[in-house]
């Protein structure tokens, strides 16, 4: 882990806040904006990198506190004190930008809190608070920010994470070619014939992948913990897959959170996937509009459309989503958490969290609770998980929310 200068002494708080003010749609149904992936690690792991530390402890909604307590492993909701803490907005995607000398408060240019050496009654007006520097740091707004970030985010990870001890690739496993860094790490297999193509970006391999014969990977990419690319797919630039999970047939530009299935043929571009969804054989998304504009998206069911500012954007696809066999996906689709989708035609720009939609019947219905949870407690068991007490009532919290009337 590298060292700098200006980290926080040790007995000085290093506390990350969710400010509320991203726009992420079902992608923070169960989770702070902070832990979001943005290349090797979440937003919250690459700040600690960054800082050199773990948070003391991190500020979010109510609502999350016991799932983000969980999933984190860090006090959540717990004011610091008596002293000074360095506080981080949770948002940062420029991780290096966490390193801020003492005493200074810095602001992005629209006047948004990056973070500052914060006084714990300062940390509940953050918004509130006059900053010493504007700094040209971005913060993600929206899932578009971070999948567009990969190429940045990947090239810092390389130091913040420092992979370590890479093997080469191995004369039978395949061939590789391009300037950029190829990590592969020990416990990784690739088979025979595969391609990594590292002329544009870097390729990373985390411990336990496995690459099957004929893959084709090209940077900046990376394939984290655990996960498994199927025979023949093509990983195109962009693309980070997340631990524990299966990738298949053609992705590219898109993050995949982490513990989700996208093992047969079909394209999936410029998306972000959260974890335990599972997308069927032969299903595609389009990730650009047949008259080449900007695409425009709805990421709630009661908010407003949202300009991307991209030509190329694909989906959101929430947590515990099912797509069936043949699933299409139009341009800028948001899936909420929970929604099962097995149609012939393509569902609506926007499916509602936990909708239940099949050819045929009486139009669009609700996946009861009990067979939703049903169904997530088999897949999270074909990883030897299941789903805890916090993440149940969240859950069905979110369930009755969106059910409701």
């Amino acid at each position: 882990m590298p060292s700098h200068a200006s980290a926080p002494p040790t007995e000085s708080p290093l506390v990350v806040f969710d400010d509320g003010k991203g726009t992420f749609g079902p992608l923070t149904d169960l989770r702070a904006s902070f832990e979001l992936r943005a290349g090797l690690g979440t937003l919250l792991e690459r700040i600690e990198r960054a800082v050199g530390r773990r948070a003391d402890t991190l500020l979010v909604p109510a609502h999350l506190a016991s799932v983000v307590a969980e999933s984190t492993g860090r006090p959540v909701n717990a004011i610091p004190g008596p002293g000074r803490c360095l506080a981080i907005n949770g948002r940062l995607l420029d991780a290096h930008a966490a390193r801020i000398p003492a005493g200074e408060i810095h602001a992005d240019r629209s006047g948004c809190i990056v973070g500052g050496w914060l006084a714990p009654a300062e940390l509940a007006r953050i918004d509130s608070l006059k900053p010493t520097r504007t700094v040209d740091a971005r913060l993600a707004a929206a899932p578009w920010d971070l999948t567009a970030s990969i190429p940045a985010s990947l090239d810092a990870d390389l130091t913040l994470f420092a992979p370590g001890i890479a093997r080469a690739l191995r004369p039978d496993e395949g061939h590789s070619f391009g300037t950029h860094p190829i990590c592969i790490h020990p416990t990784a297999t690739i088979g025979p014939m595969a391609v990594i193509d590292a002329s544009k970006g870097p390729v990373i391999l985390g411990p336990g992948v496995v690459v099957r014969p004929l893959a084709v990977l090209v940077g900046p990419c990376a394939v984290l913990d655990g996960s498994t690319v199927a025979e023949r797919s093509l990983l195109k630039a962009s693309t980070v897959i997340g631990p524990h999970c299966r990738a298949g047939g053609e992705i590219g530009g898109t993050i995949f959170q982490g513990y989700s299935n996208k093992s047969h043929d079909g394209h999936l571009g410029d998306s972000f996937v959260g974890e335990w969804v599972n997308i069927g054989a032969g299903s595609d998304n389009s990730n650009l509009l047949n008259t080449y504009g900007e695409v425009i998206v709805r990421l709630e069911p009661d908010g407003g459309l949202l300009r991307t500012g991209r030509q190329f954007w694909g989906s959101v696809i929430g947590d515990h989503a099912k797509l069936a066999i043949g699933t299409r996906l139009m341009t800028g689709t948001t899936v909420g958490t929970g929604a099962m989708i097995a149609l012939s035609r393509p569902p609506s720009s926007l499916v509602p969290r936990f909708a239940w939609l099949v050819d045929g019947g009486d139009g669009a219905k609700a996946f009861r609770f009990e067979k939703f949870m049903e169904t997530a407690r088999a897949m999270m068991s074909r990883r030897g998980q299941s789903p805890s007490g916090a993440l149940q009532a969240a859950l069905r919290a979110l369930h009755e929310r969106a059910t409701a009337g």
